[in-house]
């Protein structure tokens, strides 16, 4: 029962505030503006000057004979100056309302300098000081109150416009910058794909040349009539084992080069980095590189991008390739704990200097020819990694190979 009654008070609560924010944004809205005319330009300075004037004949009129009557008498708790005086705070309130606190404040100048001296010269009371001092407070108490506050709500009003339209402009340029970041990313992956292309044709080409061969000798073995069923079958297995890894590429290739929207789901980081040497392996047989895999086979899968994360790993296998053009060793070891999991790319190549070190996940830079990068794989693998809630380390001498190590988390919590 006590937390029922809790749970309505906290939301009896929530409803009273609800409202009081509703109503002063109501307030604000409605509110005049404070940049009306200023001065006698505004047809506001003449109402309130001709309510002013009004107020003060009608105080000044001669009114013994009320004054002196009942219930009007200076006996009774309110007079009649006291109910003339009440109406001088439309004048003043309204001067609050259009003009804020200097308009109220000379409103009560006004009232001060018309009451003032007729509570003085005329007034039958016996405090005929502290009454009108009376009124004049309570009307600058509620004037000062209403412009402060009417102020208060405009600028907020204000800042809530300027937060709306920063907003705006934020969402906008958010909006551009994940554009601008598929752009590069695809840019970089066409580069990639142009340095593959070469060593990929050539790997295409000899599984072809070789299903070509077996295609003549069944001609000249059915033309011989020398054709049993085994020779037959041995060609025709070797045809589609080629035909097979053929395809393979291409398909890799097709998949590599397409521009996808990135999409998350469950990822098996060892057949993504499968699928990258797949498309680089040859370019290492060109350079008489051993590749070593070291895959942890009992890897959890993670949440990730599987085109993206294949373009990390592809620009970081050509790059150890392209850092050992005299050959070597590429290792490519996958390992976890119970927070995250680690992909190392390691060569054993020119290695990286300390000056490029600090500068190698700068757009742009590059150490290679011109002809074979621009300095932006790395930049946007960074940038991807990133956006995966990973990061990559670098260790690295020269002269002395390089290891790119990959850290992903095991779990992570897609954020807008």
């Amino acid at each position: 029962m006590e937390g029922t009654i809790i749970a309505i008070k906290s939301l009896a609560k929530s409803i009273a505030q609800r409202w009081k924010e509703n109503i002063a944004a109501k307030a604000a809205e409605w509110s005049p503006k404070s940049d009306v005319a200023k001065g006698v330009r505004s047809p506001h300075f003449w109402i309130i000057a001709a309510l002013i004037a009004l107020g003060t004949f009608s105080y000044y009129v001669d009114q013994t004979s009320l004054v002196d009557t009942p219930p009007f008498s200076h006996s009774f708790f309110i007079g009649v100056h006291d109910l003339q005086r009440t109406l001088f705070f439309i004048p003043i309130v309204y001067a609050a309302l259009v003009f804020r606190v200097r308009g109220s404040l000379i409103a009560l100048l006004a009232f001060l300098g018309v009451v003032l001296p007729r509570a003085v010269l005329f007034s039958p009371y016996s405090d005929p000081v502290l009454r009108p001092l009376l009124f004049v407070t309570s009307a600058a108490f509620i004037s000062l109150l209403t412009a402060t506050q009417l102020n208060r709500l405009e600028k907020e009003r204000e800042a809530r416009a300027e937060l709306s339209a920063a907003y705006q402009e934020l969402s906008e340029y958010d909006r551009r910058l994940r554009e601008s970041q598929e752009q590069l990313i695809q840019a970089e992956k066409l580069t990639s794909l142009g340095q593959l292309a070469a060593s990929i044709a050539h790997e295409i080409n000899n599984p072809l040349s070789g299903v070509l061969a077996y295609t003549q000798l069944l001609v000249k073995k059915v033309k011989s009539d020398k054709l049993s069923k085994e020779i037959a079958i041995d060609y025709l297995s070797k045809m589609e084992s080629e035909l097979t890894r053929s395809t393979k590429l291409v398909r890799n290739l097709l998949d590599f080069a397409r521009q996808s929207p990135p999409t998350l789901s469950e990822v098996d980081i060892n057949n993504v980095i499968d699928r990258a040497l797949d498309l680089a392996t040859h370019s290492a047989e060109l350079q008489h590189i051993q590749v070593v895999k070291k895959l942890d086979h009992s890897l959890p899968k993670v949440m990730a991008d599987a085109d993206q994360l294949q373009q990390v790993y592809t620009n970081l296998i050509l790059n150890a390739i392209q850092a050992m053009p005299e050959g070597g060793r590429l290792t490519l070891r996958t390992s976890t704990d119970d927070t995250q999991l680690k992909v190392e790319v390691q060569d054993t190549g020119c290695g990286i200097s300390a000056d490029n070190m600090r500068k190698l996940f700068t757009p742009f830079f590059t150490t290679k020819p011109e002809v074979k990068g621009v300095g932006l794989g790395l930049a946007v693998a960074h940038g991807i990694i990133q956006r995966h809630h990973g990061r990559i380390e670098v260790r690295s001498k020269e002269g002395e190979g390089a290891t790119f190590t990959i850290y992903l988390p095991l779990h992570h919590e897609e954020k807008g």
